[in-house]
Parts: structure tokens; C-alpha cells; sequence
């Protein structure tokens, strides 16, 4: 099989009267997949949109040589790929930037599992529409995960057998500021930063700032241990804090 280098991809002009997007706001897309076909298609939709650019696109590994050449904020990967979680892991190992979207999955919630566990940010289904891609961009982007509420609970499960409440105290609360306990209370609940911004009219940079602070208190990796330790009942509000809350 041929394999082609990476490339960079310029950016198709805007429609007319198309309102533009402010450069530091565009997500910058790189495309790894073997098929010509997929390649193609993704381009077709991304250059469709101004929120989002395509800046380069690979059919092959080693995936940091595509990575090097256009410093994507995300990078879509054909699902199809036989090395589509070893890249994740890679990635993940090194540290690098791009946040992986593995897209035309298969629907398999043990597949989608493994690859989160794996080091990819979201997992689309050969059946995703062009509205569902955009939305798990912009989610990905801002640090979220994409998957189904199925694997999420699968997630908490996971952590939660694994012995991760054995490793802290039931007063872990105690640590949190009111202010923290709310936003630990709605972002385990599944809302977004914005979403949780919109309810506790502040800033959706305050909310980040927050979760930082959160997850190096109560020594986490991210939201998915934050949401295992207060659904398994490891983060006790007061009875007060509960009525606030509520």
C-alpha cells in the first residue's frame, strides 16, 4: 500500500457575507486515515465552517511527524486504522497537544471504553451526523470527553472497582471551598464548563480555573475521577451545602 506524507491543507476561503470567526476562536483539525475516501469527505465538511480549520492531514503513522508539521488542536483519526489506540497512547505517553477524536467507530461500549482508557478524547460513530462531529470538536476542544452516558458509567464503574475509594476519606469535601463544592456537584452531574458557568453566572475561564485547582487538591486526573469519588459517595456535602445547592 502507498503511503503518503503528511501535508498541509490550505484553507478554503469563506463563503461571501459568511461571518468570520476571530483566529484565536478556529480549532485547528489534522486527519490521519489510510482511505482516501475518508480523508476527503472530512475535508469536504470541515472547509465548510469557519470555527474549525483544516491544517493537515496523514494516511500513515508515525503520527508525531503529522503533528510536528501543522500543531492541530485536534486530530481526527479513522477509527478503522489498525494502530488508531497505539497512536492514542503514544500521544498520551509523550504529551503532545492534540486531543484525539477517533470517528467511524464501530458501537461497542467496551471497543469505545478502551479506547478512552487509551488516551483518546472522544469516540463518533459511523453513523454520526455532520451537527454531532462539529459539536464533539468544540467539547473535545474545551477539555471535555465525548462519549455516550453508557460508557461514562462505565468509566465511574471502572474507577470505582479499581479501589479508587480506598485511596481517599469520606470528609475529602471538607478540602473544597463552598464555591468548589458547587462546581463539583454540577460538573460530576455531566455539565460542561460553559454550562456550569451559565448556572452559576460566572466566568466560563473561573470554572476551568476551579476544576484545576479541584483536581490538584484531591490529587485527580480529571473529571471522570471527579465524578467516580462524589457518585460513589466519597464527597459528603453538609446538609446545608445540600440545600444550597439543590
Amino acid at each position: 500500500m502507498n503511503r503518503r506524507a503528511p501535508r498541509s491543507v490550505a484553507r478554503t476561503p469563506a463563503p461571501p457575507g459568511a461571518k468570520a470567526t476571530p483566529t484565536s476562536a478556529v480549532i485547528r483539525i489534522a486527519v490521519l486515515s489510510d482511505s482516501g475516501l475518508f480523508r476527503s469527505g472530512l475535508r469536504r465538511i470541515l472547509e465548510g465552517y469557519s470555527s474549525v480549520v483544516l491544517v493537515g492531514e496523514g494516511s500513515a503513522p508515525p503520527v508525531r511527524t503529522l503533528v510536528r508539521s501543522c500543531s492541530p488542536h485536534i486530530l481526527l483519526v479513522d477509527a478503522q486504522t489498525p494502530s488508531a489506540l497505539a497512536m492514542c497512547g503514544e500521544l498520551r505517553r509523550n504529551g503532545t497537544r492534540p486531543r484525539v477524536i477517533l470517528a467511524s467507530a464501530e458501537v461497542d461500549d467496551a471497543w469505545v471504553l478502551q479506547a478512552l482508557k487509551s488516551g483518546a478524547r472522544g469516540v463518533l460513530g459511523k453513523s454520526a451526523t455532520v451537527e454531532t462531529l462539529l459539536k464533539a470538536i468544540r467539547v473535545v476542544h474545551e477539555g471535555e470527553i465525548w462519549a455516550s452516558k453508557r460508557v461514562l458509567a462505565l468509566i465511574v464503574e471502572d474507577l470505582a472497582a479499581r479501589g479508587l475509594g480506598s485511596q481517599v476519606e469520606p470528609s475529602i469535601s471538607s478540602r473544597l471551598s463552598q464555591r468548589e463544592q458547587e462546581i463539583v456537584r454540577l460538573a460530576a452531574s455531566g455539565l460542561s464548563n460553559r454550562e456550569v458557568a451559565s448556572r452559576l453566572t460566572i466566568a466560563e475561564a473561573t470554572v476551568k480555573a476551579h476544576l484545576t485547582h479541584i483536581f490538584q487538591k484531591l490529587l485527580l486526573r480529571g473529571r471522570g475521577q471527579l465524578a467516580a469519588l462524589y457518585h460513589q459517595g466519597l464527597m459528603t456535602l453538609t446538609s446545608k451545602d445540600q440545600a444550597r445547592l439543590g
